[in-house]
């Protein structure tokens, strides 16, 4: 139903789980690449092992929940996150250093209402959007790996694809953060907020 904003799958693909169809196209571009896949939904139950032995983590989710679950996984275990989403031509872009920089929550300290939350069918996305936020992404993980430049970090990188323009918007870490603040009260992992959904 997503193949519109998908690079690694084909039509072809239809019926596979998108981990193999993902694993068969990045091996057959560079064979010594090592793709381990993965075909379990992240939940607060797993995520501390899913991310653990990991350097560095990109999220790409299409839902609250989940981006949510993820900076705090990446908080509590201190991995780098490169955070990016996009819905309609839009999207947004953020590098976090778990309690060096801003997180998630210091930005967004809550999920939205859900009923504040439109259905996958009302919201859309238009392929190319995903495609700039994407690659946006991988240049910023890109750099974290080799420990060059200046990381994405304290700033939200807006691009707003109607107009074909970016936008930097500062952010800074909110001591008062639930998560990665002096006194945190989010100590463990929890499932919370509404995904998008399909009606």
């Amino acid at each position: 139903s997503n193949l519109h904003r998908q690079i690694l799958h084909t039509m072809a693909d239809l019926g596979s789980p998108k981990v193999e169809s993902a694993q068969t196209q990045l091996e057959a571009l560079n064979p010594d690449v090592v793709v381990i896949p993965m075909q379990e939904s992240l939940e607060s139950s797993n995520a501390r092992r899913l991310i653990q032995d990991y350097d560095i983590v990109l999220d790409g989710s299409d839902n609250f929940p989940t981006r949510y679950l993820v900076n705090d996984a990446c908080v509590l275990l201190d991995k780098p996150l490169v955070s990016g989403a996009a819905i309609h031509l839009r999207g947004q872009l953020m590098v976090i250093r778990p309690h060096k920089t801003a997180c998630f929550r210091c930005l967004f300290p809550e999920p939205p209402k859900p009923e504040a939350i439109p259905s996958c069918q009302e919201a859309g996305v238009l392929g190319s959007a995903v495609g700039v936020i994407g690659t946006l992404m991988a240049h910023e993980a890109v750099k974290l790996a080799l420990g060059v430049g200046d990381a994405l970090t304290n700033r939200l990188l807006v691009f707003e694809g109607m107009r074909s323009r970016f936008r930097e918007v500062p952010v800074r870490r909110d001591d008062g953060c639930a998560v990665c603040g002096s006194t945190p009260t989010i100590r463990r992992l929890v499932s919370e907020g509404a995904a998008c959904t399909v009606s």
